[in-house]
């Protein structure tokens, strides 16, 4: 979004409630009278580099109703307010323009701003602002705020008080598989020769960022006619997958009640595109890549790795027709680890990453999300990114660094500051990460001149599992997501 530069004249019958763009249906225009006496035309701040690049280019809403000036879009995190200009317009003139400052056990400092209108104020809390106008007949206060983020915009928050234990009656599950069919979730879960699965029906995202509840999974036990592995769980948009100990396929179409072997035997499952399921096979002739419900082979090009691959991401690619999947990481026939991506269009397979992952990696999570960048003081640009957690190197060892791709898995860098995990989380190998929507609704209390927005959609981070250094389940959900993304959004 880009911040711009404002003149504002208000009608003079006509009250605003706050200057944001909107996608309400349920407005209606309210007609306010007010005298213009004491009516603030404009508010903004004088510019100070210093302090921030355009600073006077902030947009302030005026309430002429409820007599608060604002602005919606809050400053970056850390910017001081402590000595700021503001330039004030009047809709007429006025025989007194104060700015009144609150002093904790002091007295207050008032600011004559027709004497001195280039007097530095301090906006660490709200001013008042009082104006009494031309004929001494009325006189109206307005408080001021300049709001500041009281968080990182664009750090990725994992909050612990989010966080919810896997869906299984196992206290310490010895290995966990989450997979998402359409909307649905399926935990599966092991401990000794016992296997559980919880299933999430629709969003797991809630309204306004309500937390996840394990209350909302069904848990049933899991009967396999067959020794299976576990960290072959995959699906499709229509069935559930998973091998056998001998490699042999076999799949699920309600809910994991039932599983049928399929004709297939493969060393290992890539995931779903679409309603096929991608596996890697070692036939006579080679390595290949299989297709299932189709049985349709292709020739595997040299250095794609055969297993331990990221749960690939599909997306929809603006110079393709087809659905693109792609995948990160994993381990080669030769037995050593990749840090390519390799994408797939329906049709063939290839290498996409011109720069590779830093390390090579196995067992990685990837979402499609975003991130920001700062073009120019307070215009931001989002980006579609391919994001990356955990992993493990060649040594065994799980990875904490965070990898991001702006362009679809063609050039990795390791993620912002911002972006990397908490200590608390730590690193991890072997997790499933997953996006979900949560909707997020603002009341109105007033009318507005201009139509606010009242809702808008917040993607979450969810990050299933994981092994840690110790080699044990992370029994855990965590959530995650850029700050920026609640914020509500200004136009």
């Amino acid at each position: 979004m880009t911040l711009r530069k404002f003149a504002i004249a208000l009608a003079v019958i006509t009250a605003a409630a706050g200057i944001v763009a909107c996608n309400s249906s349920s407005y209606e225009d309210t007609e306010i009278v007010l005298s213009s006496g004491t009516g603030v035309k404009t508010f903004s701040l004088e510019e100070n580099d210093s302090v921030m690049a355009n600073l006077d280019s902030v947009f302030f809403s005026i309430d002429l109703v409820a007599g608060k000036i604002f602005n919606a879009d809050s400053l970056p995190f850390g910017t001081k307010v402590t000595a700021l200009v503001p330039k004030i317009t009047l809709m007429n003139g006025a025989t007194t323009v104060e700015l009144k400052v609150k002093r904790e056990n002091n007295t207050d400092t008032v600011y004559n701003y027709l004497e001195n209108s280039t007097e530095a104020i301090d906006f660490t809390n709200p001013v008042t602002l009082h104006i009494t106008s031309a004929n001494g007949a009325s006189e109206r206060n307005y408080t001021i705020s300049v709001n500041v983020h009281k968080v990182k915009s664009d750090s990725l928050t994992w909050d612990e008080q989010a966080r919810t234990t896997l869906p299984t009656t196992f206290k310490a599950p010895a290995a966990q598989r989450t997979v998402r069919k359409g909307d649905n979730f399926y935990c599966l879960t092991t401990q000794g020769n016992a296997y559980e699965i919880g299933i999430h029906t629709g969003d797991i995202a809630g309204m306004n960022g309500a937390l996840p509840s394990t209350a909302d999974w069904q848990i049933k036990k899991v009967t396999f006619p067959f020794t299976p592995q576990i960290n072959s769980f995959a699906a499709s948009d229509d069935a559930l997958y998973i091998l056998a100990d001998d490699g042999t396929m076999w799949t699920s179409t309600d809910e994991a009640s039932s599983w049928t072997a399929t004709p297939m035997k493969w060393h290992a499952i890539y995931g779903g595109y679409l309603t096929s399921i991608l596996g890697s096979v070692n036939t006579e002739n080679g390595w290949m890549i299989q297709a299932y419900p189709s049985g349709n082979l292709m020739t595997m090009p040299d250095g794609m790795p055969v297993s331990n691959t990221s749960v690939p991401v599909c997306y929809s690619f603006p110079m393709s027709n087809n659905p693109q999947a792609l995948f990160v990481g994993g381990r080669k026939a030769d037995g050593t680890l990749s840090a390519d991506t390799w994408g797939f269009d329906g049709n063939s397979w290839a290498k996409v990453s011109k720069r590779p992952l830093a390390v090579p990696l196995e067992d990685v999570a990837i979402v499609s999300y975003v991130t920001f960048a700062e073009s120019t003081g307070l215009s931001y640009s989002e980006y579609p990114s391919i994001v990356a957690f955990g992993g493990r190197d060649a040594s065994g060892n799980p990875n904490s660094v965070v990898y991001a791709s702006n362009d679809y898995g063609f050039n990795w860098v390791k993620a912002d500051d911002m972006m990397q995990l908490p200590e608390a989380l730590g690193a991890f190998s072997n997790a499933q990460a997953y996006v979900m929507t949560s909707t997020y609704t603002a009341r109105l209390a007033r009318p507005r001149i201009i139509k606010p927005i009242e809702s808008w959609e917040c993607p979450f981070v969810y990050l299933f599992g994981g092994v840690n250094a110790s080699g044990e389940v992370n029994n855990c959900i965590w959530r995650g997501v850029i700050n920026r993304l609640t914020f509500k959004p200004i136009e």
